[in-house]
């Protein structure tokens, strides 16, 4: 809870700073975009976060938002659009079930064969790719004007549908770690495999499970993501997974396994969005002697040093 409390008043000290520097960082429709993104990121680092829990690491997640997308699109999309023209929901329903074999197959090569988790993603991740690439043939595949593109951002009583989503997924996986057998088992196996394995914790199926979900809210995230962009090829998804890690570390979810909270991992995602969207928003007004206003903004740049620096010292 302290560690939570810390990270969540770094992420009201920026937002402040930001708002008093630019009052259009808080405007509506800024907020509503800003929601919508840290629900699309909060989702995938749930998944990645509750793997890290475990003592595992998932690379390849980013990789499956990517897949899942392309996926959607080349079922889903109309044939003048290079796709098959099926219903939506069979495309969602055939990428999810894709996802979910990916982390099946992931979680039984990390347990029953003992290969170390950063090598079996990390091949996951680019062999994905090259699938994702085979389907776009090197190109892309448009969702055109599908209800699709829309629907995740429309709002349902002001509130975003996939804010609403993230609302749902947050809430089972709070469940699921806090007040369940499986949650007590995936500490257990990330703080101590061995101690695990001699208590009598299924060790096997709790690191399946683990990837399982993980792989499964990749493919979720997704969803979202492909109704975003609605142009897909093989770059989408690209270093997805370093920003779902950052966000479940900076959360308070231990690379070493047995730490972690789905409060943390969200605080986290919501700090990676507000320093992206608040570099663009941030300014210094400044007036000279003839009372004219003159702006400061930080330069493109100066945008990867001030998010390192700003990860880095949030994490202290």
């Amino acid at each position: 809870m302290r560690r939570d409390l810390g990270m969540f008043a770094v992420l009201a000290a920026i937002f402040i700073a930001v708002c008093a520097s630019n009052h259009d960082f808080a405007g509506s429709s800024n907020l509503f975009n800003l929601a919508c993104t840290a629900s699309r990121l909060g989702i995938l680092a749930i998944g990645g976060g509750i793997v890290i829990i475990a003592g595992g690491i998932d690379l390849s997640v980013g990789s499956i938002v990517g897949l899942t997308g392309v996926l959607i699109a080349k079922i889903s999309a109309s044939p003048a659009d290079n796709g098959l023209g099926k219903p939506l929901c069979v495309g969602i329903a055939v990428a999810l079930a894709v996802a979910l074999a990916i982390g099946l197959i992931q979680g039984w090569l990390i347990s029953r064969w003992r290969l170390q988790p950063f090598i079996v993603t990390l091949g996951t991740m680019l062999l994905i790719r090259g699938v994702s690439q085979v389907i776009v043939e090197g190109g892309s595949l448009s969702f055109g004007d599908s209800r699709f593109r829309s629907w995740f951002d429309q709002s349902a009583l002001g509130i975003p549908n996939v804010v609403m989503m993230l609302v749902v997924v947050a809430a089972a996986a709070a469940l699921l770690l806090h007040a369940t057998v499986l949650g007590r088992y995936l500490y257990a196996v990330g703080g101590n495999r061995e101690a695990a394995q001699y208590a009598g914790v299924p060790i096997h199926g709790v690191q399946v499970t683990a990837y399982v979900i993980s792989a499964s809210l990749a493919g979720v995230a997704g969803i979202g993501y492909a109704a975003y962009i609605g142009q897909m090829n093989q770059d989408v998804g690209v270093t997805y997974e370093l920003i779902a890690i950052a966000a479940a570390v900076l959360g308070g979810c231990s690379l070493s396994g047995g730490e972690g909270s789905v409060a943390g991992i969200l605080i986290g995602a919501a700090l990676l969005c507000v320093i992206e969207s608040g570099i663009n928003f941030f300014k210094i007004t400044t007036h000279d002697a003839a009372g004219h206003a003159h702006e400061w903004r930080i330069g493109t740049n100066w945008v990867h040093l001030i998010r390192g620096a700003v990860i880095l010292g949030a994490a202290l």
